[in-house]
């Protein structure tokens, strides 16, 4: 069962996740709406992950694989500082679940892309598929805005 905004908030409160204006969060050096931006490219890259008879190739190997801290990381933006902006956080809301976060049997993660944390967008099985512009991108996201 998905959450409303009040449990959510609940939530991260609980994880030790502060809630703070858009206007004052940036992800890795950029405001959120320039991280969203390099996050949603990232929607048609080829990560390789699927063995072709289920969505992640580590599922049953690793336990949930690189999805496995989701639900107790809040997708892993307990890592990013501590802190989320109120814009995110509602609208993440809806996505979570209390037992399995935003990570779903036979599928994988339902969060939109711009919606993801850093690890989330940068952590790949393999980089055999991916251009060079890929992993360019890969490493704006992973290095932020501050890295040259």
């Amino acid at each position: 069962m998905n959450m409303r905004y009040d449990q959510f908030e609940q939530l991260l409160t609980k994880m030790g996740i502060s809630i703070v204006p858009k206007e004052t969060r940036h992800i890795r050096g950029y405001d959120v709406d320039a991280y969203r931006k390099l996050a949603k490219q990232t929607e048609g890259m080829d990560f390789n992950c699927s063995d072709g008879s289920s969505f992640c190739r580590y599922i049953y190997v690793r336990e949930g694989a690189c999805c496995v801290d989701c639900v107790d990381t809040c997708g892993h933006w307990q890592r990013e500082g501590h802190v989320l902006d109120e814009d995110s956080a509602r609208k993440m809301a809806e996505y979570c679940d209390v037992h399995e976060g935003f990570c779903r049997e036979g599928m994988g993660c339902i969060l939109p892309r711009e919606l993801r944390s850093p690890v989330c967008l940068y952590h790949i099985c393999s980089d055999a598929k991916l251009t060079g512009a890929d992993k360019a991108l890969l490493c704006k996201l992973k290095c932020g805005a501050n890295e040259k």
